[in-house]
């Protein structure tokens, strides 16, 4: 989970709008160009520290992109704002926001959007779906919510309560919190992955819940669960490796008694059976051995399109630079890649198609705890590397 302490989200200042407040680069980058940081939503000055934190993107099947993200502006109850692009990510409007519509709380911390990549729980394939977590201003309790949006994300309608934090929503051991969903489809099941702190023997856990109709949830399964009680296992993302048919399982594990939030990763042929694989830790293959520290992210891009054979990429919150291996992920061959563009807490990593089809590696951030005047939410978009 967070690494450092979670800012309140209020502020005693008026609200301005985001259209207003957005400011999109004096020269934006050329319509389907490769560029970096590339300035989508500048927060105004008076919003609390982190002002934007967290991105997600998604694209569509008509190439558009979306992106939202966490906000901390003075509103309450707060939602979150959600961007499109029709040009590669060059330039970008506002185009919704997403909304807390049952609890009362509001929507405010780690947004992802997910599009159905087949017909499911009578939805059809290309359907979008929110997860967010949902809490009031007092952080006393929350839920891990889901919505559905059949008109390109443009309104969103409640489905279901995922989990429930029994609170107080904070990063504090002992307190029943629960964080950072992500989605992946498996054999006719959607997965939502989570990190969970309301096991009283683990400071934080990685769990998963499956369902097969987007509104009931089997009981949770432990996906990690450290051994020693301040360990802080958290901010699953998986990847699906087609060359060998495996998965791998990217998280952080802050509390552990040394190498503190490093990287880790987990290899199964099963992504509801990552509870006792290996865990392997994440460094580069250079002199240098450098380690990657906090809130991982990874994604699979293939080398052609309809090729099972391709890269992992992944990245970690301390530095700029990617990782990537092949198919094996094997501890010894993760290789660091520069690809210019500024480090993000959770920076997301998604592989998108370019106006001519060429696949692009889309790099998402919200910026970085402690960097309140220069955070905002940003993206680039660069050759897939190798």
């Amino acid at each position: 989970m967070f690494n450092f302490m979670l800012i309140s989200l209020a502020v005693a200042s008026s609200l301005q709008s985001l259209a207003s407040a957005s400011a999109i680069t004096p020269r934006a980058p050329r319509p389907w160009s490769n560029f970096n940081n590339n300035v989508v939503f500048t927060p105004p000055n008076s919003w609390v520290d982190p002002r934007t934190l967290y991105a997600r993107t998604l694209q569509l099947s008509d190439k558009s992109l979306l992106i939202t993200c966490e906000i901390y502006s003075p509103e309450d109850p707060l939602s979150l704002p959600i961007f499109r692009s029709t040009d590669g990510g060059a330039t970008w409007k506002e185009h919704s926001r997403f909304r807390d519509q049952v609890n009362g709380w509001g929507m405010a911390y780690q947004p992802i959007l997910y599009s159905l990549p087949q017909q499911f729980g009578g939805y059809p394939a290309g359907t979008i779906l929110a997860v967010g977590t949902s809490l009031p201003s007092d952080k006393r309790h929350a839920y891990i919510d889901m919505y559905v949006s059949t008109d390109g994300a443009k309104t969103f309608k409640f489905l279901s309560h995922i989990a429930y934090g029994a609170g107080p929503e904070t990063v504090r051991n002992g307190d029943k919190a629960i964080w950072e969903a992500f989605l992946l489809m498996y054999k006719g099941k959607l997965i939502v992955y989570y990190s969970d702190q309301r096991d009283p023997r683990y400071g934080q856990r990685l769990v998963h819940t499956t369902t097969t109709d987007l509104r009931k949830w089997t009981p949770i399964v432990n996906d990690v669960a450290m051994n020693y009680y301040d360990g802080r296992p958290g901010m699953t993302t998986v990847a699906h490796i087609p060359t060998n048919d495996n998965y791998i399982m990217t998280f952080e594990n802050c509390g552990a008694p040394e190498n503190n939030c490093q990287v880790h990763y987990i290899v199964s042929n099963d992504p509801t059976k990552f509870f006792g694989k290996p865990i392997h830790g994440m460094v580069s293959n250079d002199t240098e051995a450098v380690i990657p520290y906090g809130s991982p992210f990874i994604t699979w891009a293939p080398r052609k399109t309809g090729s099972k054979d391709g890269i992992l990429i992944a990245n970690g919150n301390s530095e700029s630079d990617v990782y990537i291996n092949d198919y094996r992920a094997l501890p010894g061959n993760w290789k660091r890649v520069n690809i210019n563009q500024k480090n993000g807490y959770s920076r997301e990593l998604r592989v998108i198609k370019d106006n001519r089809g060429n696949s692009k590696l889309l790099v998402a951030s919200g910026g970085n705890f402690g960097e309140p005047d220069t955070n905002a939410l940003i993206v680039g978009v660069v050759d897939i590397p190798q």
